[in-house]
């Protein structure tokens, strides 16, 4: 049996932005459902199989739906068993962030009884664990602001033009300032000579061709061109698994000289051998933080 939907079902920890997701996915053509209890997930699609509605379809589930690490599996199972493309997407988020958000939006957390925010949070963690480590589609949503996880998650599902299907996410860090939560490899470039102990490449980042120059200069270009042969073995592989998001994250001790060159670089690699969509984020390079797709 062959189906006639594509499915994203959307869950995580609540205040990491399911809502917002589920709106930039309905701004592109899905036909979207929130706080849909997953013991319902086989009636919206016989509902919407005999409505002759088909297309793309995306589900929000939450604690605020009774989730349960069964019933959830079983509502996947079901849709699966009739032909129909799932994917589980799993949203996360710092606790310090989450306890802000709510703060903002004077929003209650639904697990909230007689405790507090902070154990709340943690109640929901551990119960949704299990769920988290089987999901191959994590979006750490801690640095996004709302238009920036709408563009996020915009960019993982939208078809464009039939090309790749699959969106690799470079992310530059400082390990000083922790490592991204949402990576799936992480490399560590501090080997390569620091452009901060020299006094006139400093105030300058890994965008400026002094300090692009110095890093290649001092190993950067091998470097390249090792991650290069790894990441043209492995990503063809992640998509054959049926990923659609792929985080790269370099990281030296400030997330401004070299792991910015190096990320950018190995974004350019990316792109022009079309081994997907590709984004390049540079977390922790300060005031000059920004997002480019190539």
């Amino acid at each position: 049996m062959v189906g006639s939907h594509k499915w994203v079902v959307v869950t995580g920890i609540s205040g990491s932005g399911r809502t917002t997701a589920l709106r930039a996915l309905e701004d592109i053509g899905y036909f979207c459902v929130d706080n849909l209890p997953a013991s319902l997930v086989a009636a919206l699609h016989d509902t919407l199989t005999e409505s002759g509605d088909e297309g793309l379809v995306a589900v929000g589930i939450g604690v605020r739906g009774g989730i349960l690490l069964d019933d959830l599996e079983a509502a996947i199972g079901v849709l699966e068993g009739r032909g129909e493309r799932v994917e589980l997407v799993f949203l996360d988020c710092a606790d310090r962030v989450l306890i802000r958000r709510f703060a903002e939006t004077r929003r209650r957390h639904p697990l909230l009884r007689d405790g507090t925010l902070s154990e709340s949070i943690a109640q929901e963690r551990l119960a949704l664990l299990p769920l988290r480590e089987r999901t191959l589609q994590l979006i750490d949503t801690t640095d996004f602001n709302l238009h920036e996880l709408k563009r996020h998650v915009q960019r993982i599902f939208a078809t464009v033009d039939g090309g790749p299907r699959l969106v690799v996410s470079v992310v530059s860090f400082g390990f000083k300032y922790g490592i991204p939560r949402e990576a799936d490899y992480i490399f560590d470039v501090r080997f390569l000579a620091n452009p901060y102990f020299i006094q006139q490449l400093r105030p300058q980042t890994g965008l400026d061709a002094a300090v692009r120059d110095h890093v290649f200069d001092h190993g950067g270009d091998e470097l390249v061109e090792r991650l290069d042969a790894l990441i043209q073995w492995a990503l063809p592989r992640h998509a054959d698994e049926g990923r659609t998001l792929v985080t790269l994250a370099l990281g030296c001790t400030g997330g401004r000289h070299r792991s910015v060159a190096i990320a950018e670089a190995i974004g350019a690699r990316i792109a022009a051998q079309s081994l997907g969509r590709v984004t390049v984020r540079h977390r922790d390079i300060g005031e000059l933080a920004g997002q480019d797709e190539r």
